[in-house]
């Protein structure tokens, strides 16, 4: 998908992110061959890595970890909507 498709994806999402988180999680989109499901967990995957590289960092990664948050729900709700029976395979991939 390219990073204007899932940000269109995002943005019709209910109900809508914060204003503040909504722009993390647009800013962070880039594009992908990935489905969507397996791009939106991948997306949350590198925001908690970024989080996860900075151990001495406090609150200013806050709304980094939201948006990880944010995507690996995405990812699971993208998931839900394509395809049901594939969301154990999706939690697996979003675990390793």
């Amino acid at each position: 998908m390219t990073r204007a498709q899932v940000r269109a994806w995002l943005q019709q999402r209910t109900p809508a992110p914060p204003a503040a988180l909504a722009e993390q999680l647009a800013q962070a989109v880039t594009d992908s061959e990935l489905p969507l499901s397996e791009h939106l967990a991948e997306q949350g995957r590198a925001l908690l890595a970024s989080v996860l590289a900075r151990p001495e960092a406090g609150r200013e990664l806050a709304l980094r970890l939201l948006a990880a948050d944010a995507f690996v729900t995405y990812a699971c709700e993208a998931q839900a909507e394509a395809d049901t029976f594939r969301l154990d395979a999706l939690a697996r991939q979003i675990a390793t």
